[in-house]
């Protein structure tokens, strides 16, 4: 007794640590895993086609399996999931900053590479980080810059030397050199700053370097002058079919926002072209809207749909920012015509071959425009409805 009169308030004190420590892992660690179901149910949402689709055997659906139950997918389950989903259409989905490739769609962020010792094959230490700055190179003015650098095990820079270096367009499985790209170290031509140890790459494409590319550089890195071979990707458009003028204008129609840009589009075709939807006020990620479409040569004027639920769900009133105008002229040699053509369209599919990428890339608007002043409440609260849709409830009901 006379022990725990003594001690008693440094044991009580003691306790309540422990319990507030337990208490605060156990918080984090359910805290984390419902950031994990959040960020997977995001990415669900933001998916602009169904993403049941494949699971009525339990196969692989598009959630990663967030909630799935143990013995598969159930109808029950894909039922929950779908409806969910198709509360808003394909072509407008709400989305965050969580969707890092819709809310940054002109960034690739590569992973460093932790290099091996080819004498030992034992990893080194050091990593590299081979980046391009944009994912992709548009038009023939524009110049693709890559960089690259490598850190130590206390990650500080090293001195790199480059001993080669070729770029490539990656076709079918095989390399094709095409025109050089220059590089330094000395704060010009795209590089930052003279002597910092990261180098610069640049590209310009010739007309014939349309598709994927590959910029391959043979380095020696490190006071051991270890070797290393580092490849880095990016996209190479430099036709431009067709480019966002800056020409914007906004309205409500059927209960959603409209915003409708003009394109000068150069070459006529299929066009697949989106766009973000930002709050004026905080810059938080609404939603983002897809148009798919022919488009004449000359000037078009599209329309992005932000459907009406998505903002009444944000709670946010305008105005609204539009920005990240984006897209590509789909270049397949496949008509989708065909496909009800019977046995003569399944001949022409079977026989349809291409020499060319799938995609010619649009220029880009990355500034924002801002819509007009709205009240959230004007924007309908309905979910999205359509005979797909019913069929698609029908179709799952049927496995009940």
């Amino acid at each position: 007794m006379d022990l725990f009169r003594r001690y008693g308030v440094y044991l009580t004190v003691v306790i309540l640590v422990l319990v507030g420590l337990i208490f605060y892992l156990v918080k984090d660690g359910f805290g984390s895993d419902q950031e994990a179901k959040e960020k997977a149910r995001q990415e669900r949402m933001a998916r602009n086609s169904d993403p049941t689709q494949g699971n009525e055997s339990g196969g692989e659906g598009g959630d990663g399996g967030e909630g799935i139950p143990e013995d598969g997918a159930t109808p029950e389950y894909i039922l929950e999931k779908y409806l969910e989903w198709a509360e808003y259409p394909p072509f407008s989905r709400p989305m965050s900053i969580l969707n890092h490739d819709l809310a940054f769609p002109f960034i690739i962020e590569t992973s460093p590479d932790y290099t091996i010792d080819a004498k030992t094959n034992e990893p080194t230490g050091y990593v590299c980080l081979f980046q391009p700055k944009t994912w992709a190179v548009i038009g023939n003015k524009d110049m693709m810059y890559v960089t690259l650098e490598c850190r130590d095990k206390a990650r500080n820079r090293v001195k790199v030397s480059i001993d080669s270096h070729q770029v490539f367009k990656e076709w079918e499985g095989q390399r094709f050199g095409v025109v050089s790209a220059s590089v330094n170290d000395s704060g010009t031509d795209g590089d930052q700053t003279r002597g910092d140890n990261i180098h610069t790459f640049s590209w310009k494409p010739q007309k014939a370097d349309w598709g994927q590319m590959s910029l391959v550089a043979e380095i020696t890195y490190g006071p051991e002058n270890l070797k290393t071979t580092l490849t880095s990707s990016f996209f190479s458009s430099p036709s431009i079919p067709a480019e966002f003028n800056g020409v914007f204008s906004d309205s409500l129609q059927d209960g959603s926002l409209i915003v409708r840009a003009v394109v000068n589009v150069y070459k006529k075709g299929k066009y697949h072209l989106e766009a973000n939807l930002k709050d004026e006020k905080n810059g938080e990620y609404i939603a983002y809207a897809v148009y798919d479409g022919d488009l004449v040569s000359g000037s078009n004027e599209v329309e992005f749909t932000f459907f009406g639920k998505i903002l009444r769900d944000k709670d946010l009133d305008g105005p609204y920012l539009a920005t990240s105008f984006r897209g590509h002229r789909v270049n397949l040699p496949i008509d989708p015509d065909w496909f009800n053509q019977g046995a003569e369209g399944l001949r022409k599919i079977q026989a349809a071959k291409t020499t060319e990428p799938d995609r010619e890339l649009v220029l880009p608007y990355k500034d924002e425009y801002k819509t007009k002043y709205y009240k959230v409440e004007s924007f309908s609260n309905a979910a999205w409805d359509s005979a797909d849709k019913q069929n698609r409830i029908r179709q799952i009901k049927a496995l009940q």
